[in-house]
């Protein structure tokens, strides 16, 4: 059920979704997507015949084929075929297609010959070979009509050996088709009469691929079901191995569908079939979007009120964004998220945000989330109260200045850091008799010269990001005024420029006194504003912020990555009562378009303490945990290394994560520092400069896989490798 993710749920007896872990799909609000086998089959018209409870008559393809190719005598046409019913009945119907038998169904097959004058057939090899060599059109045929069909896999061709009595391989070659293309079905009791016909398709296949400079040959693939006997597939594979070229076909896999569920989702994933597709730009307005839904042209404008097509939504955001865009899978439970408009959630899957569609020129609406919202309320039906904290609060403003993180590299810089907080708490030092004092108090200003000083600094040292002082006044960060020291109580004032006039009042005495207008020049100055002035690192936000832009940014590029995210939240549950910095889904694109399951990450971020990790801080993590199997954990730190007592506490985090629950990791543990945080270019580049014991040539697979990226900080900073973990545990077990 997760493989195929299905957008309506039949159910052959009644409690069978239930059973399974699907019954919230029975909830009332959502419109008839868990039916009976006898809803499906039930007698319900629409207009002047009868259909199935859900999808698209083939009989509106039958009418819009025949209104555009058949209707006038065609110079050079291909004969439609109509076989017989015998023996072979099951062949036929699952090579070339067949039509039901049932009175009320009659229909289809009368609208199949009014449309296609069929000619009469027997199946055979003959019949085979005329179909296959484009000679004759079987009643498949209209069925791939206007369909574009994107394969996920890139094998020229598939040659499926199967043995037609037995409905395990008929079950087989259906699902192949799901994942090969094309798939040419040999039925064994003509393989003697198609070996000739499969020899010469899979020598015409072996060509060089176009612009393939390593001279690689396209190469076919013969599959052998799981019934046939040894000997009769090595016979054949001798026979093909006589007549085609070394390298020219393999022997494939016959596990289908083929896929691993882990904790990832299946990994493997089917053909893309479409009738249409847009790509639109759309202006989020009111917290929502609306757009034109594309239908499949050869439909009937109106479906008499039945789910005939799905129209598969992914939006995406230009950078990071906070909106929430990014969810996981809701096949078991629609009721979240409730996005659409109606009754309709939409189904969310791997492929996209599925919208079930009655009628032609629809409009799409679509409420767009807070990530903030989306996290909460998710939570929420998981059985966790969750609010932003205060700290979670500042953080939100903080990447909301930086633009959602797309401006993150302004902060991504341990001196700017330091002098944001150190303005943000200004420290006074005088000297008293050889005895130094240090006082923090709130000024929140810097000489101008200071801030060019380190810009100029950053520019020498970036690779790609070039900043400017511009940038930081622009995004709120700092804020240009004068100095001004009160001659009443010698109190250092800052005044923006436009609070400056003739007579200005000390911020801490109250007095008035006058603009020293014969001054040499003017003490400009920069004085930090919003979340960027809260002290003690912005409260955290900080490494929160660069945390996030982390796996935003700076471990793929960013159109690879789907992300929700939220800042700090209190969590409540009969559990536990905890608050965590942070928390996003995170979902890696894979290569064709492949995707996987979303993680649900939570996290801890402090700044440069030298012991700046709790036990508590831990311990939060280990609830959330407890309570969703699975959850990564990330702890992170704005210094480069973690003392010996964090790496303590750390290590037990870890190997509690390591315990299996349900076939996977219980908790994937991420370690990061600053030299992940403040990485210029990206986390790749700054292992490359940074040297052993972070590797010189970090594979993509382990920047893109969580759970690789958990193991790899774990050995960086602690030395453990879990997989001489598993080894350790299996030979113990064996001994016992």
């Amino acid at each position: 059920m997760r493989f195929f993710e299905p957008d309506i749920i039949v159910e052959a007896e009644s409690g069978l979704a239930e059973s399974i872990g699907f019954g919230a799909i029975s909830n009332p609000s959502l419109e008839s997507q868990l039916i009976s086998l006898d809803e499906l089959h039930s007698k319900k018209w629409s207009g002047h015949r009868m259909d199935l409870y859900v999808g698209q008559s083939v009989v509106d393809i039958y009418q819009a084929d025949y209104e555009a190719r058949h209707q006038f005598v065609l110079r050079e046409d291909v004969p439609a075929l109509l076989f017989k019913e015998d023996r072979l009945a099951p062949l036929v119907e699952a090579i070339f297609g067949a039509f039901p038998r049932d009175e009320d169904a009659g229909y289809f097959k009368k609208l199949y010959e009014n449309a296609y004058s069929p000619q009469l057939a027997v199946a055979g090899s003959d019949i085979w070979l005329s179909v296959f060599e484009g000679k004759a059109k079987p009643p498949f045929y209209p069925t791939f009509l206007d369909l574009d069909i994107e394969p996920k896999t890139r094998i020229e061709a598939t040659f499926f050996i199967f043995d037609h009595t037995k409905t395990s391989d008929l079950i087989e070659y259906w699902n192949t088709r799901l994942f090969e293309t094309p798939v040419f079905p040999v039925p064994l009791c003509w393989l003697d009469e198609l070996t000739g016909f499969v020899s010469k398709a899979i020598q015409s296949n072996h060509r060089p691929i176009p612009n393939n400079r390593f001279g690689t040959m396209f190469t076919s693939q013969v599959v052998f079901a799981r019934s046939v006997k040894k000997e009769i597939a090595k016979a054949a594979v001798e026979v093909l191995s006589s007549d085609c070229p070394d390298g020219s076909f393999f022997i494939g896999r016959t596990t289908h569908p083929k896929h691993s569920d882990d904790w990832h989702g299946p990994r493997c994933e089917r053909h893309s079939v479409k009738s249409d597709e847009a790509r639109l730009s759309l202006e989020v307005e009111g917290e929502s979007v609306s757009f034109p839904m594309p239908y499949p042209k050869f439909a009937e404008r109106f479906g008499g009120g039945r789910y005939r097509w799905a129209n598969v939504v992914n939006l995406s955001a230009h950078g990071p964004s906070d909106m929430a865009l990014c969810y996981p899978s809701n096949i078991e439970d629609r009721t979240f998220p409730h996005l659409a408009m109606g009754q309709q959630g939409p189904i969310v899957s791997r492929e996209g945000w599925v919208l079930l569609e009655h009628y032609q020129e629809s409009s799409g609406y679509l409420r767009i989330e807070s990530g903030t919202e989306a996290i909460c309320r998710w939570l929420k039906k998981k059985g966790i109260e969750a609010k932003p904290s205060s700290a979670g609060r500042i953080a939100s403003q903080m990447v909301e200045k930086l633009a959602s993180l797309r401006a993150a590299d302004l902060i991504a810089d341990k001196d700017t850091i330091q002098l944001l907080n150190k303005m943000a708490m200004q420290e006074r030092t005088s000297n008293s008799k050889s005895t130094f004092n240090t006082k923090t108090f709130e000024g929140r200003t810097a000489d101008t010269g200071r801030w060019h000083e380190l810009i100029k600094k950053r520019a020498k040292n970036s690779l790609r990001f070039r900043v400017s002082l511009e940038q930081f006044t622009s995004r709120g960060i700092l804020k240009l005024g004068l100095g001004l020291n009160c001659p009443h109580c010698t109190h250092s004032n800052w005044y923006g420029l436009d609070g400056v006039d003739y007579t200005v009042t000390c911020e801490r005495c109250l007095k008035e006194f006058s603009y020293p207008q014969g001054s040499k020049e003017p003490r400009w100055k920069y004085r930090v504003t919003g979340p960027f002035s809260v002290p003690n690192f912005a409260e955290g936000a900080y490494a929160v912020t660069l945390t996030l832009t982390t796996f935003a940014k700076n471990l793929s590029p960013v159109g690879d990555i789907g992300m929700t995210m939220t800042t700090g939240l209190n969590l409540k549950c009969d559990a536990f009562q905890r608050e965590i910095d942070f928390a996003f889904w995170y979902r890696k694109e894979r290569m064709l378009d492949h995707k996987s399951e979303p993680h649900f990450v939570v996290g801890e971020a402090k700044s440069f303490a030298e012991e700046a990790i709790e036990k508590g801080d831990l311990e939060a993590l280990q609830a959330v945990a407890r309570e969703l199997p699975g959850t990564v954990l990330v702890v992170s730190v704005l210094k480069e290394n973690f003392s010996e007592r964090e790496k303590r506490l750390l290590e037990k985090l870890v190997r509690w994560g390591w315990v299996s629950v349900e076939g996977r990791m219980r908790a994937p543990v991420i370690m990061l520092t600053g030299v992940e945080l403040f990485a210029d270019w990206s986390v790749e580049k700054a292992w490359q400069q940074k040297g052993a014991p972070y590797p010189a040539e970090a594979r993509m697979s382990v920047l893109s896989d969580l759970e690789l990226l958990a193991m790899e900080t774990q050995r960086i900073h602690l030395g453990l490798d879990y997989y001489s973990h598993i080894g350790e545990r299996y030979r113990t077990a064996k001994q016992t």
